[in-house]
């Protein structure tokens, strides 16, 4: 929401019942700020919440006793209804401790009536509104602060420590619910060639590039995180058997090899995959990852650009079954 100065419009909606009240309350803004003050009114909690599907609102004044709502469940309600909107508390009772227990609650301000008066009314409208926009701003602050704490700078994706925190609840609702996990431990082949040949910002936007087609190979509900340099992990839960983990890798495989055309440089690079399962050959997301390294590893042994389980005997069902494809087809 932004700043209200004092050449622009504030439109409030009064949610009360009292007429004495609303004449009050409308006299004293208008006589103080002529033409400052747009408001709507309302003499029930349904009414005004009714106006605020209707009408722009930029901060409510609410009579905490009205026919349909009473006390704090009055604001509780009209808070949860529209959470972005500053609310101004009118009551009839001087109460600190209630006071405090309104503003615990989403309340910006509190008034009470008998004092009111268009100073007052008039800065406790504006300071509610501004308190609000405060709020909020360190709120979106404080949101930023914990994406970049849990994401990488340059690809946006997960980090190291989100991407742990990630394996360490696959791998729990693995366990539970007894199904069969993969963690792949994806490398970039000769990515320190490039670094070094063309610059760090050529390889910069190959490794968001790389990002891209990653997300692109696995379903919305898998993981794919950069735990550093040119170092890529994914999650794939819930596969029914090493098979699915393969048709991924290999799908990898094919998005790397396409040639990547980055500010002017065409690039040809590949991958090479390590591929752990839970439960076949680890119970735990420190083995799991180290198993999938040892396995990348094995896989860049072997020529690179293609993919490797940490358990051989698995890389050998898998490439049985891929050449009885091939005979058939």
């Amino acid at each position: 929401m932004a700043t209200q100065t004092n050449s622009e419009t504030i439109k409030v909606l009064l949610i009360e019942d009292n007429p004495d009240s609303i004449q009050l309350i409308q006299e004293e803004l208008v006589e103080g700020n002529y033409n400052k003050f747009k408001i709507e009114c309302a003499e029930r909690l349904s009414s005004g919440l009714a106006l605020l599907k209707e009408k722009s609102i930029d901060v409510i004044l609410l009579d905490m006793t009205l026919p349909d709502s009473q006390g704090l469940d009055t604001l509780i309600k009209t808070h949860t209804y529209a959470p972005e909107i500053p609310i101004v508390v009118l009551t009839n009772l001087d109460d600190e401790a209630f006071s405090v227990k309104a503003v615990q609650k989403g309340a910006q301000d509190y008034l009470v009536k008998r004092h009111i008066d268009g100073n007052l009314l008039s800065r406790s409208i504006r300071y509610a509104i501004e308190r609000n926009r405060m709020l909020k701003k360190l709120e979106q602050t404080q949101l930023r602060l914990q994406h970049m704490a849990h994401h990488d700078s340059l690809t946006n994706l997960p980090n190291r420590s989100l991407f742990y925190d990630h394996l360490n609840k696959s791998v729990a609702r693995a366990r539970r619910q007894e199904n069969m996990l993969a963690v792949l431990f994806s490398d970039l082949d000769n990515f320190k060639q490039i670094n070094d040949t063309l610059g760090h910002p050529i390889g910069d936007l190959l490794l968001m590039s790389a990002a891209r087609r990653l997300t692109e190979c696995i379903r919305e509900s898998d993981i794919v995180a950069r735990i550093g340099g040119d170092e890529f992990t994914v999650i794939l839960e819930d596969i029914n058997s090493p098979h699915d983990a393969a048709g991924v890798a290999q799908k990898i495989l094919e998005a790397m090899t396409k040639v990547f055309i980055l500010d002017g440089h065409k690039l040809s690079v590949s991958t090479s995959i390590g591929i752990s399962l839970y439960p076949n050959d680890s119970h735990d997301k420190e083995t799991m990852m180290k198993n999938a390294d040892t396995a990348m590893y094995y896989a860049k042994q072997h020529g690179k650009n293609n993919y490797r389980f940490f358990l051989s005997e698995l890389n050998d069902e898998v490439l049985k079954n891929e050449i009885g494809k091939e005979k058939v087809l």
